[in-house]
């Protein structure tokens, strides 16, 4: 959504036709972290507990040796956490293990609420003593939030998310409409499943949307609504999507050559490259060669987008029953749903191999309608591999689409990306309201600020694309 990542299809496309490549292709920050299995409940980790009764003043060179997630400590408003066990049962996923060893403090307030911050007290081991409260662009960030929240920005119009979720019903209702009207007639067939693909696709943004917390003061209700629109509508994983999405929002277009992709959004090798520092962490020959004809693949595997995260999804959801028996059951049941009407749908409407074609059209459709829209966002922008603070991390990796109402619609608002990404739980319909206090910020602290169309847009991806593919 966009901002899923489509790292895995692109892997999963690859391990499918290269079988005999034996990499592995997870990292540090992208698998997934199973809870330990201890006797006790302790939320510490050992070097923390050794530390017992030792001084609570530390130092930046202290904080940053605490850095894996066996180890992990952050930094949060100058005080230090230890949320190494914590983080295996964080609700926003695994996130967090990438802020080990560094200040927290934006990425925490971004994504939680007030009531949060009393969660702290029980993680605390530690105060910074070379605290300096943020640099200057981020204490001008701060500013700006608060401003915003006092202008009621971060607040949202239940009837616009109503009219948003009736449009996207209506958008299904004629899907059905159209297959069951036309008797099987190809015609019928393709509307149908393109009509169903772009209901998929404003679900994304719509999911996204609640599970940002945009839209409730109460998240139980956001995540509600996540799973009606995420599991049921659209046959993604909630904590699936959770894990890889908040992962990207915090190290957007982060690479490190000795780790990886820290965001899941561009951990696309072997089958594509985003800088050349992707490029010289290739090992072999045959990688090397795929990248060189990156620029050819890119649309055609977008079509295997959707397809492979459902994939993803369901064995996500089948996974965690092991280890979050409660969420993953309901996981499952949800997704049950889903495919319980829409392959009900095709074999009620079609015989058996129409209804095939129409599972893999609307399927592929789907994925490219998203695939198209969320590159525009990151694809192409800066790929970093130091350390940046909050707001220059978001500003660089990312770009924003020009105005218009069809472009607004199809992308579901994220054509204000930059906006998205320093506010993310503020709602999409308030995003072009603050767009020039963002500018003004950048052009303050000379940061560029990208924006341009949608065409433009695609362009400078295929140009990228192309440059790495020559240097490979």
């Amino acid at each position: 959504m966009g901002v899923l990542s489509y790292a895995a299809p692109l892997k999963w496309a690859w391990l499918t036709v290269m079988e005999f490549t034996k990499a592995d292709t997870t990292n540090l920050v992208t698998r997934e972290i199973e809870p330990k299995a201890t006797g006790d409940r302790r939320n510490r980790s050992d070097t923390t507990l050794a530390r017992k009764g030792s001084s609570s003043s530390l130092t930046w060179e202290d904080v940053a040796k605490h850095n894996s997630v066996n180890d992990c400590w952050v930094v949060i408003r100058g005080k230090v956490y230890d949320v190494t066990e914590f983080g295996r049962v964080h609700p926003g996923g695994r996130v967090i293990y990438l802020q080990g060893g560094r200040d927290a403090t934006e990425v925490f307030s971004t994504f939680h609420s007030k009531s949060t911050w009393s969660m702290l007290e029980g993680l605390h081991v530690g105060d910074l003593v070379d605290d300096q409260d943020g640099s200057e662009i981020i204490r001008d960030f701060r500013r700006l939030r608060m401003e915003f929240t006092k202008q009621g920005l971060f607040k949202s119009s239940k009837a616009y998310y109503a009219y948003k979720l009736l449009g996207n019903l209506a958008i299904l209702a004629t899907a059905i409409t159209v297959l069951l009207a036309s008797s099987g007639a190809w015609l019928g067939l393709v509307a149908s499943a393109f009509l169903l693909g772009l209901f998929w696709q404003q679900c994304g943004w719509l999911a996204h949307d609640f599970l940002h917390h945009q839209v409730f003061s109460n998240r139980w209700w956001n995540n509600a609504f996540g799973y009606l629109v995420g599991n049921v509508f659209q046959g993604f994983s909630v904590d699936w999507w959770k894990s890889k999405h908040n992962t990207h929002h915090a190290v957007p277009n982060e690479f490190h050559e000795d780790i990886g992709a820290m965001d899941p959004d561009i951990d696309t090798l072997p089958l594509l490259a985003w800088s050349t520092d992707m490029v010289d962490s290739i090992t072999d020959a045959t990688s090397r060669a795929m990248i060189r004809v990156q620029h050819y693949i890119f649309f055609p595997i977008l079509m295997l987008a959707r397809i492979s995260w459902a994939q993803q999804s369901i064995s996500h959801a089948c996974r965690i029953t092991s280890t979050m028996p409660k969420k993953g059951w309901v996981e499952v049941a949800l997704l049950a749903v889903h495919y319980a009407w829409y392959v009900g749908l095709a074999f009620l409407a079609l015989p058996p191999l129409k209804a095939v074609l129409y599972l893999l059209l609307s399927q592929s459709l789907c994925g490219f309608m998203l695939g198209i829209a969320f590159v525009q966002s990151h694809n192409g922008m800066e790929v970093y591999c130091d350390v940046k603070d909050f707001v220059t991390a978001q500003v660089v990796s990312t770009r924003d689409i020009a105005h218009n109402a069809w472009v607004h619609w199809f992308m579901g608002g994220l054509n204000y990306q930059i906006e998205h990404h320093l506010f993310p739980s503020m709602p999409r319909h308030n995003l072009m309201k603050i767009q020039e206090p963002i500018k003004a910020l950048c052009k303050k602290h000379d940061l560029p600020f990208e924006e341009c169309d949608m065409v433009t847009g695609t362009k400078r991806v295929i140009g990228r694309l192309i440059e790495v593919s020559k240097y490979a």
